[in-house]
C-alpha cells in the first residue's frame, strides 16, 4: 500500500534535516579540531635535535632556549645532540619525524642556506620542514694580524689591492658563514684575497694572532678577548649598528660595503605538516625567550644576539632568499667540499 503524498513529503524533509545536521556537526568538529589540538599541547616531552656536537656555541644556545621555552609551555625539552655531515644527519632524522610538535631542530647557516648548493644530493628538501622561528643571530668582526700595515678599513683595501694573490684569510672551515661572508666581501672589492680553511676557528684565529695569517672574520666574543691584549686589530663588523662592546669599530655600511647581507644566523625547524597552530605558539614562545632580559645578557656576553622577529612565513621567504644569496657566492668562488 503507497504511503500519502503528504506523509512522504514529511519524511523526505526529516532526512534532509538529519543530513544538514551531520554535515554542520561534521564542519564543526573539524573547525575545532585544530584549537583542540593546540589545547592539548604539549602532554609529553619535546625533543629538540642539534645537529652538532654537544659543548659547542650552537649546544649551548640550544639548551638555553629549549630551558626556556620548556618553562612557558610547561612542559621538559630535552637537547639530543645528532651530529655528522655538516648537520644533515640530525637534519634529516628530524624532518622524518611525526609532525605533531614533539620534535624540533636547530639549523644554522649550513642547513639553511648553504647546504642546498655544496652537497649533490640531500635527503630532504627545503619544503621537508616547517620554519617555526628564528633563533639568533651572531655579527662577524674583520680582525687584522697585528703585522699588516693597516689601521683602518679602507688602509686594508688599499694594501690588500697592492698585494693581490699574496694576502690571505682564514676560517673555520668551507662552506662556514665565515667563508662565504670573505668571499662575498673579496668579489665586491675585487681584492685577490686567498682562502685557507682550517677545521675549527681556534687554530685559525691562533694563526692570525701569530700573523702567519693576513686577516679573518670571527666572532666578537673571541675578537675582543685578543684586542684587549693588544693582539689583534678590529676594522669592520657586518652588523646594522656598532656594538657597545666595540663601540670604536666601524660597521660594513659605514665604510661602504652596502647590504652585505651574510652572518652567523640559527633556527628552529619542525617536520613538514607540523599544525599551524603549534608552529604558531612556538614561534611566539621561543622569540619571547630569546629577548628575555635575562637570556639576552647571558648570549651576548658570547657576542650572540636575539634574532629579528619573523612569522613562520617570513622565516621561510627569508631563508629562500639568504639561500639564493649564498648559492650565487658558492657558485661564483667554485666552492666545493672536496
Amino acid at each position: 500500500m503507497k504511503k500519502p503524498k503528504i506523509q512522504q513529503t514529511v519524511l523526505v524533509d526529516q532526512r534532509r534535516r538529519q543530513l544538514l545536521l551531520t554535515a554542520s556537526a561534521a564542519a564543526m568538529g573539524a573547525a575545532a579540531f585544530p584549537a583542540f589540538a593546540q589545547q592539548g599541547y604539549p602532554n609529553k616531552v619535546i625533543r629538540w635535535i642539534v645537529p652538532y656536537t654537544a659543548g659547542g656555541a650552537t649546544d649551548l644556545v640550544a639548551r638555553l632556549a629549549g630551558e626556556a621555552l620548556g618553562n612557558a609551555l610547561g612542559q621538559r625539552v630535552i637537547i639530543d645532540n645528532k651530529p655528522g655531515a655538516a648537520s644533515t644527519l640530525g637534519i634529516g632524522q628530524m624532518a622524518v619525524s611525526a609532525p605533531d610538535g614533539y620534535t624540533l631542530a636547530t639549523a644554522d647557516n649550513a642547513a639553511l642556506f648553504n647546504n642546498w648548493h655544496l652537497f649533490g644530493k640531500l635527503p630532504y628538501g627545503p619544503d621537508s620542514f616547517e620554519y617555526v622561528a628564528p633563533l639568533m643571530q651572531a655579527p662577524l668582526v674583520l680582525a687584522l694580524a697585528p703585522n699588516v700595515p693597516a689601521a683602518t678599513f679602507q688602509e686594508w683595501v688599499t694594501w690588500a689591492k697592492q698585494n693581490t694573490g699574496k694576502v690571505n684569510y682564514g676560517t673555520p672551515g668551507i662552506g662556514s658563514p665565515h667563508h662565504l661572508a670573505m668571499a662575498l666581501l673579496n668579489d665586491r672589492l675585487t681584492l685577490g684575497l686567498q682562502h685557507v680553511p682550517y677545521k675549527g676557528d681556534s687554530a685559525a684565529v691562533a694563526d692570525v694572532v701569530s700573523g702567519v695569517l693576513s686577516c679573518m672574520l670571527m666572532g666578537v666574543a673571541t675578537a675582543r678577548q685578543y684586542v684587549k691584549e693588544g693582539r689583534l686589530r678590529l676594522i669592520a663588523i657586518n652588523w646594522p649598528h656598532r656594538l657597545e662592546s666595540l663601540p670604536d669599530v666601524p660597521t660594513l655600511a659605514e665604510v661602504g660595503v652596502k647590504n652585505f647581507e651574510i652572518s652567523a644566523e640559527q633556527a628552529v625547524l619542525a617536520p613538514a605538516g607540523t599544525p599551524k597552530e603549534i608552529v604558531g605558539r612556538l614561534n611566539r614562545e621561543i622569540i619571547a625567550a630569546m629577548n628575555s632580559p635575562a637570556l639576552k645578557e647571558r648570549l651576548e656576553v658570547l657576542g650572540i644576539f636575539p634574532p629579528v622577529t619573523r612569522t613562520p612565513e617570513e622565516l621561510r621567504a627569508y631563508v629562500r632568499r639568504q639561500a639564493a644569496i649564498a648559492g650565487e657566492v658558492i657558485k661564483r668562488n667554485g666552492i666545493t667540499l672536496n
